[in-house]
């Protein structure tokens, strides 16, 4: 396995709260491709990125339906 951030623990969290890639890039505003290069560790994601999955973590939020 590859590397083991805090950033990449993070993102794997808010995935796991939100239920998917697709939800969680559209919460952070972000490609899901993008997302998808973070979690697998072959870019850092950007620190706004990483403050916003912090926030989706700690509230414990699920993504309303119909909601961006």
């Amino acid at each position: 396995m590859g590397k083991d951030t805090a950033s990449i623990r993070t993102l794997r969290r808010a995935l796991a709260t939100l239920g998917s890639e697709e939800h969680l890039a559209a919460e952070l505003n972000v490609s899901p491709l993008s997302l998808m290069s973070w979690l697998a560790g072959e870019k850092p994601a950007p620190s706004e990125v990483f403050i916003a999955a912090l926030d989706i973590v700690a509230s414990g939020r699920t993504r309303r339906h119909g909601s961006r």
